[in-house]
């Protein structure tokens, strides 16, 4: 017998996941290889081009699977079919970028069971008619994705003062940020950035 789900649906903007709940400052969502591989911008173009689409496909997928069916044999499917869709979503970014793939090493592989597909899918996704659900999937991803993008640019400048191997004359740097301490740091400064931004917005709201 599948078990009463009590939780509602999520409300707020679709678009919500692009900073008010922004899946990495502000869940945390995927925090590791954010921080441990997305040390550059190739990197972190690579970890949002291979999880985005990982994880938009498993999502859509899991999505037909009926809710009748038990919690735990539902985890158990979204387990399966993620790592049925990493193949082929592995073998393309073997073809396209095989050194970025490798250098990714066992992040490749444990993206397959990430919080989105695992915990959000259940708690916000599938709890929305279809079309919003896509919609929100694509907002989160594309949150994701940008802040990533943004802060592995401003890491590999920081810490190499250019970009690809490119310098740019910048004569100080700050070669730590490159490392997982870096990262760490630079994502608790844009959350907490990010955090000021959404209240100060708040109250003009409230106050106009």
């Amino acid at each position: 017998m599948a078990e009463k789900q009590n939780i509602p649906a999520s409300r707020g903007k679709v678009t919500d996941g692009l900073a008010v709940k922004n899946p990495l400052l502000v869940n945390g969502l995927v925090i590791a290889p954010a921080v441990l591989y997305a040390n550059t911008l190739e990197n972190a173009l690579m970890l949002s081009g291979y999880m985005s689409l990982l994880t938009f496909a498993v999502l859509i997928i899991c999505s037909f699977i009926p809710r009748s069916i038990v919690y735990a044999s539902r985890i158990i499917l979204y387990t399966i079919i993620s790592a049925i869709v990493f193949v082929p979503v592995y073998m393309l970014f073997e073809r396209i970028a095989p050194e970025q793939l490798a250098d990714m090493g066992i992040f490749a592989y444990l993206l397959i069971i990430n919080p989105f597909i695992i915990a959000r899918s259940e708690v916000q996704f599938f709890r929305e008619k279809r079309g919003r659900m896509i919609l929100d999937i694509f907002f989160n991803l594309m949150g994701y994705s940008l802040t990533v993008i943004i802060l592995g640019l401003i890491r590999e400048l920081i810490s190499t003062g250019g970009l690809n191997g490119e310098l740019y004359g910048i004569k100080y740097v700050i070669s730590g940020f490159g490392f997982p301490f870096g990262g760490f740091i630079l994502i608790g400064i844009a959350a907490a950035f990010l955090r000021h931004i959404i209240n100060t917005v708040r109250s003009y709201k409230e106050n106009s």
